[in-house]
């Protein structure tokens, strides 16, 4: 082997150097992968938004700053989070929490 490498020309040394380090091929996944499949999804996208709107109207010029596209997509947003997971389809729990460390919160099949 190492006499075949010293009848290489130099840009084939330096293209076999190089394949050393070349980025390996990647996997393609058909499906996306999810944290814990089958288990229970938890989302608090409507208490966020509830927060983010409740810190806004506290500020005097706190709704000027907000634009109307942007939050009728984020209240659509969290209105259809449990559609958008596939929950709908596929029997998943799907709980609802003020944040991930409450104990509360409301469960939808």
């Amino acid at each position: 082997m190492v006499k075949e490498i010293e009848n290489l020309t130099e840009d084939e040394r330096r293209a076999l150097r190089g394949s050393k380090f070349a980025p390996l091929p990647r996997r393609s996944n058909s499906k996306p992968r999810l944290a814990h499949p089958c288990g229970p999804l938890a989302t608090n996208k409507a208490a966020a938004l509830a927060k983010f709107l409740e810190r806004k109207l506290k500020d005097p010029n706190g709704l000027a700053s907000i634009n109307p596209d942007l939050l009728e997509l984020a209240v659509n947003n969290a209105k259809e989070t449990v559609y958008a997971s596939g929950a709908s389809n596929s029997q998943r729990n799907v709980r609802h929490v003020d944040s991930f460390g409450d104990s509360d919160s409301k469960v939808l099949t």
